[in-house]
């Protein structure tokens, strides 16, 4: 399998491999800019404690986020080109040489995001170290500082996560029967969830729950934080990979007396779970950083004292960083969705023929993405209560967080606003070409 052909595919399925890109962009540009201001805060060596402290409490569970979102992103590229990959081993292409195409395609994909993240990153620290200086928590006249040791570290980092996940899903896509891709219909059947995902999910929440109960003996002190947030973040990635699991329940729906449109709906999330758990994974993520993450910092508001407390004036650089991470995490969401969405002009060109209509067609995309963000919430939230019910504890002597209860219904709105504005504007577009077209399409 030669570059050459490795850039058509590209080419051939741009729309994918955009999504992936942009994915990896952003968080190549989140992860500089933590970068570049520990690299400040070692260089300078004025007023360092605070440039140092903030990336080595956030930028850890930083890391790991930005690591989810990136592999979850191109494993789901790779896992819509599975009946692809399963052809060209009908073709006499062997295990090996399908592995190399996909890792170059990757790698096509993911070198150009990696450079253009850089510059956006460097910007953001600049930003951070501003409102790190306007609170008087760093000298005036500190600039970033950025080596070539920091942005080869980032840009490491994030290409070995982009060819871990081609790696281990073009592992799982050699592997299918290349039978299998001589069928018109390329049937996905239900599977169960594979033991490495089992065991990673289960060692995510038993560590996610350990930081938890970790935290409860922690000293009151600004480095609370440092296990209450990995905390949620462990507990939302674990939930996460587990979550083609919890959609099983769906199948209830399909049974209900809601409407034919939700019982099909539910019937598809049902038999497509692993791919409802691809779509289902970013949104978890989301609601448990951002629930998470602001009543962790509202809580922390309502018991610092004003005037000259480092807390107070550290509060407005918290939740900067904090909506850098979730509009990331925004990004992993709607790139999904609109990838995913993408590729199911197929499936929305055979309903067309079995006589349902565009609404109705538009109706179960919409019912579909409604169940998930439900479902996303739940889940979601369980990660909330990792964060906060601890971090409340110490800080408060209350397991429930201090914050309004607007905020909360903001996270459960955006989560669903964000599906649909997704989802549906992406379905109309599929469903403008004509039903015998779709067919062909790969």
């Amino acid at each position: 399998m030669s570059w050459r052909l490795a850039f058509a595919t590209v080419r051939a399925h741009r729309g994918s491999y955009l999504a992936s890109a942009g994915v990896t962009l952003a968080g190549t540009a989140l992860l500089t800019a933590f970068a570049s201001l520990l690299e400040t805060g070692l260089t300078t060596g004025r007023d360092s404690g605070f440039l140092i402290m903030l990336p080595a409490i956030l930028g850890g569970w930083t890391v790991a986020i930005v690591g989810f979102g990136v592999v979850s992103t191109v494993s789901l590229t790779i896992q819509h080109r599975e009946r692809e990959l399963a052809l060209l081993r009908a073709i006499a292409a062997t295990p090996r040489q399908v592995r190399r195409s996909v890792l170059r395609e990757t790698m096509i994909a993911a070198v150009p995001a990696i450079a253009a993240g850089v510059a956006p990153g460097v910007g953001l620290g600049a930003i951070v170290l501003g409102r790190l200086v306007d609170a008087g928590l760093v000298a005036d006249g500190t600039t970033v500082q950025v080596g070539w040791r920091g942005v080869a570290l980032v840009a490491g980092m994030s290409l070995l996560t982009a060819v871990g996940a081609a790696l281990i899903s073009s592992r799982r896509a050699v592997s299918i029967p290349p039978v299998r891709a001589l069928a018109a219909a390329a049937p996905q059947p239900a599977r169960a969830l594979g033991r490495g995902r089992v065991l990673a999910g289960a060692a995510l929440l038993a560590v996610g729950l350990a930081l938890s109960c970790g935290t409860l003996f922690m000293e009151n002190g600004p480095l609370l934080s440092s296990t209450a947030g990995p905390a949620g973040v462990a507990v939302a990635v674990g939930l996460a990979l587990l979550s083609p699991a919890a959609l099983r329940p769906v199948r209830l729906l399909s049974e209900a007396r809601l409407g034919a449109t939700v019982r099909l709906a539910a019937r598809n999330l049902q038999a497509g779970a692993r791919q409802g758990g691809a779509v289902a994974s970013p949104l978890i993520l989301l609601v448990g950083i951002a629930g998470g993450t602001l009543y962790m910092q509202s809580t922390e508001d309502s018991v610092i004292h004003r005037g000259d407390d480092v807390s107070a004036q550290l509060a407005p650089v918290n939740y900067l960083v904090v909506a850098m991470i979730i509009a990331f995490t925004a990004i992993v969401v709607v790139n999904t969705l609109i990838a995913a969405t993408r590729r199911r002009r197929r499936e929305f060109g055979l309903l067309r023929l079995s006589a349902a209509t565009r609404r109705q067609v538009l109706w179960m995309v919409a019912a579909e993405g409604g169940i998930t963000a439900i479902l996303a919430v739940v889940l979601g939230t369980v990660a909330v209560a990792a964060t906060t019910v601890p971090y409340s504890l110490v800080k408060t002597g209350s397991p429930i967080a201090t914050g309004p209860g607007w905020m909360y219904a903001a996270i459960v709105g955006a989560a669903l606003l964000l599906v649909l504005a997704a989802t549906i504007p992406t379905a109309v577009s599929a469903l403008r070409v004509r039903p015998v077209e779709a067919l062909n399409s790969v």
